[in-house]
């Protein structure tokens, strides 16, 4: 039985506090099993567990639209957050002189794609002050994060959305930070990529791809694999006459698994997302606020910058350091004092997960405190 607050699925934990799930998740056993049979299934029966990979990824597509608020069939499997922002960024309807707007400190997987169309890239204030501005210039789409990997802090997507959509410009929202942690759903977002290894706490190589019903049939199909089409495997396993060429593309998000992909990832994030939904990610949420809210005050870090915001919180406590701290150091004395966490770009950052207790608030209360006296 899955239980807020507990650590008993995950025996082989380590360290007394994981809190860097905003960068790589601890496998839980369901997870760890979930790869293990998947394997044994293989080495058992060859080709005979491909059944069993086909039924796997039709419950993945149902769970991912229960997690999401969309339509199974309006949700791709990917290998990761990359690959879905590349699908769009590499099969959008671009025209001469379109222009991209990205926010400022956002994280190189949201920005690196949108440079690689050769379009105009235009980096917002992190604070989105002057989206409109941009917006009456002239933008084709706009990609931000939901959650900022630095901060922590959330983006107000849903009201970027509706802007954006009064000057007929397009989102694109990195979800990697917010979906499994923060509520979320997708609403009228035009395309959401993420990925399994941070707060879904499935393994990576895995990830999935959100397009909107009524963008789907705008999009390109530079893309298009074996697998774009309606019936791709008939050929397989239905006998004679079913190899052809000219079978329609899907009308679907579906459209973008366009070959082989990690059926053992796969099978990890279906094992995760049992254990989230079973919980209901509210309730995680509300369960990993009480945890820094119990925490924050408690943490005496003189001349730093607390940067967690009650109405944009997310699951990440952050901090910027002085300056010439040496952050490194900092995480690494903490890992020592068995407490990970994680340093982006100069940020401190605590991200818990429905596994934390509060019982190791005195703990993390404590490491924090030896460190700071060595290294003081």
């Amino acid at each position: 039985m899955v239980e807020l607050g507990s650590r008993a699925l995950f025996p082989r934990l380590t360290v007394a506090s994981y809190l860097n799930h905003a960068g790589v998740s601890a496998l839980s056993s369901p997870v760890v099993e979930a790869v293990q049979a998947m394997l044994l299934d293989f080495a058992g029966e060859g080709v005979g567990g491909v059944p069993g990979v086909l039924a796997m990824r039709v419950r993945l597509h149902e769970k991912l639209g229960r997690l999401l608020a969309c339509a199974p069939e309006d949700v791709a499997l990917t290998s990761g957050t990359s690959w879905g922002i590349l699908a769009i960024a590499q099969n959008f309807p671009w025209r001469e002189g379109d222009r991209i707007a990205c926010v400022q400190g956002e994280f190189p997987t949201n920005v690196t794609p949108w440079q690689a169309t050769g379009h105009e890239v235009v980096l917002l204030q992190s604070d989105l002050s002057d989206l409109e501005d941009q917006l009456k210039r002239g933008l084709r789409l706009v990609a931000l994060s939901a959650v900022s990997f630095q901060t922590g802090l959330r983006q107000p997507w849903e009201q970027v959305v509706e802007l954006a959509h009064r000057y007929d410009c397009q989102v694109f929202v990195d979800a990697i930070q917010a979906v499994g942690m923060v509520p979320f759903s997708v609403g009228e977002i035009d395309y959401v990529a993420g990925g399994s290894h941070k707060w879904l706490m499935g393994a990576e190589g895995c990830g999935y791809l959100y397009v909107h019903p009524r963008r789907q049939a705008e999009l390109r199909h530079h893309w298009a694999g074996w697998l774009s089409h309606q019936q791709p495997v008939d050929f397989l396993f239905q006998g004679a006459g079913h190899l052809r060429y000219d079978r329609p593309l899907r009308q679907d998000a579906h459209v973008f698994e366009i070959g082989s992909s990690s059926s053992l990832s796969q099978a990890a994030l279906e094992a995760s997302l049992n254990l989230l939904l079973e919980l209901g990610v509210e309730q995680i949420f509300a369960h990993v606020t009480r945890f820094l809210d119990t925490l924050e005050p408690q943490l005496e870090l003189p001349g730093w910058s607390r940067l967690r915001d009650r109405e944009r919180a997310s699951g990440s406590l952050c901090f910027r350091a002085p300056a010439g701290t040496d952050l490194v150091a900092w995480e690494r004395a903490l890992h020592r004092e068995g407490v990970q966490v994680a340093t982006p770009d100069g940020c401190l950052r605590l991200a818990p997960q429905w596994p934390n207790s509060l019982e190791e608030v005195p703990l993390v209360v404590e490491a924090f405190r030896k460190v700071q006296r060595s290294l003081a």
